[in-house]
């Protein structure tokens, strides 16, 4: 979905009369949305995916990273853009409240794990030496206590009174 998505959502459910935001008043949607647009950060893995085009090569069928060092800070960049993208909106909507400080921490958390599940991404240039299945039990992991951390602070979102 989109990092931007989620931020509306949350303003939109914010902005609607207690226990409503899932039905009658906008957004409309339950909150397995809240949970998807968190743990889909599109607008970063987009980037992510023009970025490996630059920094790595196929040789012999096998994608090697060619340029660590400049992945290493794109991966950076990227946390950096996907934690921008939900504060932007939220700060220009003047929606901000103490629970935001905990879905800010979703989309980047969500991309970490994003590059954790793939081979040959940002994270690999960051965290070489990581065996493949100790990164995708943890990525798994993650991806679970993420989107129930979502759904729950859409919960919370859906009870505040506007």
């Amino acid at each position: 979905m989109s990092t931007l998505a989620y931020a509306q959502i949350t303003t939109r459910r914010e902005e609607a009369q207690p226990k409503t935001s899932t039905s009658t008043s906008p957004p409309g949607v339950k909150t397995y949305v809240d949970a998807l647009a968190a743990l889909v950060p599109a607008e970063v893995l987009t980037l992510h995916g023009l970025i490996l085009s630059v920094t790595t090569k196929v040789e012999n069928n096998v994608t090697k990273i060619s340029h660590p060092e400049t992945l290493s800070w794109a991966f950076l960049g990227l946390l950096i853009i996907s934690v921008g993208l939900y504060v932007a909106p939220r700060l220009l909507a003047k929606k901000w409240d103490v629970l935001d400080w905990f879905r800010t921490a979703i989309p980047p958390l969500a991309f970490i794990g994003w590059t954790m599940l793939q081979r040959a991404t940002a994270f690999d240039a960051v965290f070489p030496g990581m065996l493949d299945a100790s990164r995708t039990v943890v990525a798994l992991f993650l991806a679970v206590v993420l989107g129930a951390a979502a759904t729950a602070l859409a919960y919370k979102a859906d009870l505040k009174k506007p």
